[in-house]
């Protein structure tokens, strides 16, 4: 399902555990706007860039869900998704118009794998999205000074058309034009 964000989690405001606070008229509830701007937290920053990013894609947007001609779903390799209930991995590629081909994948296992990635002819795959990394490499924006070293630590997966996934995390990579091919 979608991930319910509550506000005031951008900036780490707590409930106290209680998940029900509709009847307190009271800090608990309250949007502590100063505590926003204090913190400019990690957790802000990514879901800002996140957002920006689902507003950028057409095809994260549309009022039904894709057909086969834009969606192909992936397990562990490419299209053999694994719908068992012992699964905990799931991912899926999206053809997007402005974006182009975005990869898509959930590790919810407590153990990590390495995944195969869809071929690619003429294109590569390029990282955006990575939650297992630290801060600020969790998010490759185009603002990023490090951007390019970062890439480059992935290369030797992806030139073997490989990513690595730690446990409990998710990524999302984007297919671009390979100026070397």
């Amino acid at each position: 399902g979608v991930p319910m964000i509550s506000m005031g989690d951008e900036y780490g405001h707590t409930k106290g555990g209680n998940n029900n606070t509709y009847c307190h008229d009271n800090d608990i509830n309250y949007f502590r706007w100063d505590k926003k701007e204090e913190s400019k937290s990690d957790f802000f920053r990514f879901c800002c860039l996140l957002t920006k990013f689902r507003h950028e894609c057409e095809s994260l947007g549309l009022s039904d869900f894709p057909t086969a001609d834009r969606l192909q779903w992936h397990g562990h390799a490419p299209g053999l998704p694994d719908w068992s209930d012992k699964s905990r991995f799931v991912a899926f590629t999206l053809i997007d118009s402005v974006k182009g081909k975005i990869y898509v994948a959930f590790n919810a296992s407590h153990l990590p794998v390495i995944i195969s990635l869809p071929e690619r002819p003429g294109y590569r795959w390029e990282p955006l999205v990575d939650t297992s990394k630290p801060v600020p490499f969790d998010f490759l924006s185009s603002d990023l000074p490090a951007k390019e070293i970062a890439i480059k630590q992935y290369a030797p997966f992806l030139d073997a058309n490989l990513y690595p996934m730690l446990s409990y995390s998710s990524i999302i990579l984007l297919q671009l034009p390979d100026e070397n091919a």
